[in-house]
């Protein structure tokens, strides 16, 4: 007669986990990972947005200048001939905000 064998199988077994700490696993690395590419996407585009400050600043030195040169006679006229943005003080003081801006702006995303 034929003898029957008997085979085992041993399956390891791991002690449940709760859910709730899977859950919340999961919850703290979704907003680590998102709250790391936002502060990546952020100094990117303060990069980029302090370069392109550079254009600008050097516009409103420009219409300092022009409206100076008009407030002095050497020019026929100013985009703007009255109001307070004919003043030639307004623009040098919004240049050098703007300067002052993109400065700072461009010393916090290299570091």
């Amino acid at each position: 007669m034929s003898e029957t064998q008997i085979t085992a199988v041993a399956v390891p077994t791991e002690a449940a986990r709760p859910l709730v700490g899977n859950v919340l696993q999961t919850v703290t690395d979704f907003f680590r990972r998102t709250g790391a590419w936002a502060g990546d996407f952020a100094q990117r585009f303060a990069a980029l947005l302090s370069d392109l400050m550079g254009p600008a600043v050097f516009l409103l030195y420009a219409f300092t200048a022009w409206s100076l040169a008009s407030n002095l006679g050497w020019t026929e006229s100013f985009v703007f001939a009255a109001g307070p943005l004919s003043n030639w003080l307004v623009w040098l003081a919004f240049a050098i905000l703007l300067n002052f801006a993109a400065s700072v702006l461009k010393r916090r995303t290299q570091s």
